[in-house]
């Protein structure tokens, strides 16, 4: 419990109140390594001196709401050292910069806190190029790892149809793919209608019918 609201106090930036959290639990149980790894991190920052991620623009809830083909998740490479890593928090916008075949990640303070795996890199930068544009925001934070939530939030004119994450196996134009067929199925219907038309040739005959005389009595034509 009390590892938990250290790691609410900590994503709030009150420091102090999150090292008081932690040691706690070490308090209560001296060989918990949570409580001791995230006062390790506690003890990296220096409130006077460090403008924490206090400050961080905090990224809107909707960003980690899973979206199939419009947003991913990825682990960070090449992270930055622990007292800059320390200034990031779940929950942090963080800015995707292209440099080259590469995109760096930097925190609002513009510094590097690692990069995107080559593979997705390449993709984003593709898509960017094209006009597209995402946001990223820091998803999870634990045992050395940071991974980020990258979602999808224009997609230029240029890129209509493509998908900028597939799912594993699927293809690029998943959209288009459904646009077309929902609109090849509207012609096929257009084309039975008029197919249906071309049976009429214009020379029905109107049915036999029965006149009855003002006198009451049927007759036959």
């Amino acid at each position: 419990a009390y590892n938990r609201l250290g790691k609410a106090y900590s994503e709030m930036g009150q420091y102090a109140e999150a090292r008081q959290s932690y040691a706690q639990t070490l308090k209560f149980n001296p060989n918990n390594s949570i409580a001791r790894k995230n006062l390790d991190r506690l003890a990296l920052l220096q409130e006077e001196t460090v403008q924490m991620h206090t400050g961080a623009e905090r990224i809107d809830p909707a960003l980690f709401n899973e979206e199939p083909g419009k947003t991913t998740t990825t682990q960070l490479l090449n992270l930055a050292s622990p007292p800059v890593l320390a200034k990031v928090g779940v929950g942090d916008k963080v800015q995707l910069q292209a440099s080259g075949r590469s995109v760096i990640v930097r925190n609002t303070a513009g510094e590097e806190i690692g990069r995107i795996e080559p593979r997705l890199a390449n993709r984003l930068i593709n898509f960017m190029d094209g006009g597209n544009r995402y946001a990223a925001a820091v998803r999870n934070m634990e045992q050395g790892q940071v991974r980020l939530m990258i979602r999808e939030e224009y997609q230029h004119p240029n890129m209509f149809g493509k998908v900028s994450f597939p799912a594993q196996g699927g293809g690029d134009t998943i959209r288009a793919y459904t646009k077309d067929s929902m609109l090849r199925y509207d012609r096929e219907d257009e084309d039975e209608l008029l197919n249906e038309d071309e049976y009429y040739d214009g020379t029905d005959e109107p049915d036999e019918m029965t006149e009855i005389d003002f006198e009451g009595n049927e007759t036959e034509e």
